[in-house]
């Protein structure tokens, strides 16, 4: 879950790391309440990149100035992101920008500092960034090490490792995927503010996390209604262009179908990961959205049982096709309680299709046939 800067803000400065006055407004005339003096910068809060770049960040002289920045900024919409609300600060007396960051490395199997002493835009072009396994158990000596790498000395070092060990606390104790502070600043008065913060929180560790229960949904703002409800379902959707919906449990086997399709000269409608250990209420749920996309003409499911028991989705199907008898649909259904899903299909009258190349091949011939009808003779 990707957070917005405000609410970043509002964690880093829980947790003790500086962070600028602001106030949220969504409306011109709500400026006149903020009291932080002139100038102000005021910025989009969106969940994309590339804000600056996109004009999402003004600066305001003025009350007059500003209220028109509001109105403006309000109807920005940046990569398909629509504005939220605008955060408003004072402008800081800026010295000099850096960057810190807690994430994870999977290859090393531990998180890394990522920082460097010179921040803003395009940090990951910058050839001087320092990338630094954090040890466990924790020290504060690892925020005064990096510091010293950076180059910083006297109160400004001090300063910028009790951040960098504030910033780890709260990556390890909220399960965060990606704690960033881009830039950290230092003021012409050597305080080190954080001017600007990104959040990723892990969403599996949501259901551990009280703070964050409750937050998802209004988070999913940039995805589509149906990506959105399959991301509340627990599921992985991808919305695409083709005309074939795929149905699969786990990213490597949808991944592979998907390849295989697009080999047969087939076309995705979808990527639609069930996940492992999917019953037949998630089941069904999936494939209610994946037969929602008007362009999908066929449906593929390409389910391994595993820990999804095969009745359990053969049960979804049952219901399914009651519900959708005019449904195209390709089944290739092997593993956990097969000879019980088979037996399920069979007297559905639904055909299953056991090798892997002919139930990939068939829909990519029904899609085919489909799309050289004529419109409307293709959707009777």
């Amino acid at each position: 879950m990707n957070l917005f800067e405000y609410e970043a803000k509002r964690i880093f400065e829980a947790g003790g790391i500086p962070v600028p006055p602001s106030a949220r407004v969504t409306k011109p005339e709500e400026l006149a309440k903020v009291h932080f003096g002139y100038p102000l910068v005021l910025k989009c809060q969106v969940l994309t990149g590339g804000r600056g770049k996109a004009g999402g960040i003004q600066f305001a002289h003025d009350l007059t100035e500003g209220k028109k920045w509001v109105k403006d900024l309000m109807a920005l919409e940046i990569k398909g992101s629509k504005t939220e609300s605008l955060l408003v600060e004072p402008k800081m007396p800026i010295a000099r920008e850096m960057y810190l960051a807690v994430t994870l490395d999977r290859e090393r199997g531990c998180p890394i500092f990522i920082a460097a002493a010179e921040g803003g835009i395009e940090i990951e072009t910058n050839p001087h960034v320092l990338t630094e396994p954090i040890p466990t158990p924790y020290h504060p000596y690892v925020g005064r090490a990096l510091a010293a790498k950076l180059g910083l000395t006297g109160v400004v070092m001090t300063r910028f490792a009790d951040i960098a060990n504030k910033l780890y606390k709260l990556f390890e104790s909220k399960d965060l995927d990606l704690a960033e502070i881009n830039p950290l600043v230092i003021t012409t008065g050597d305080d080190v503010v954080a001017l600007d913060g990104k959040i990723i929180v892990n969403d599996d560790s949501i259901a551990r996390q009280p703070q964050f229960k409750g937050w998802m949904e209004p988070h999913l703002c940039d995805l589509s209604s149906r990506e959105r409800r399959a991301k509340m379902a627990d599921l992985n959707l991808v919305e695409l262009d083709g005309n074939i919906g795929i149905l699969c449990n786990g990213a490597g086997l949808t991944m592979a179908t998907m390849d295989m399709v697009k080999a047969f000269g087939g076309q995705p409608g979808n990527f639609l990961d069930a996940g492992g250990g999917s019953d037949q209420k998630k089941t069904l749920a999936a494939l209610e959205l994946v037969n929602e996309n008007p362009n999908v003409e066929v449906i593929l499911l390409n389910i391994l049982g595993g820990i999804t028991a095969c009745d359990e989705v053969a049960g979804a199907l049952v219901e399914f096709m009651k519900k959708h008898p005019e449904r195209q649909m390709v089944v290739r259904l092997r593993g956990n309680n097969q000879d019980k899903a088979e037996t399920m299909l069979a007297a559905s009258g639904l055909k299953l299709y056991p090798a892997l190349e002919e139930a990939v091949k068939e829909p990519v011939a029904r899609s085919k046939a489909a799309g050289k009808k004529p419109a409307l003779a293709a959707k009777a």
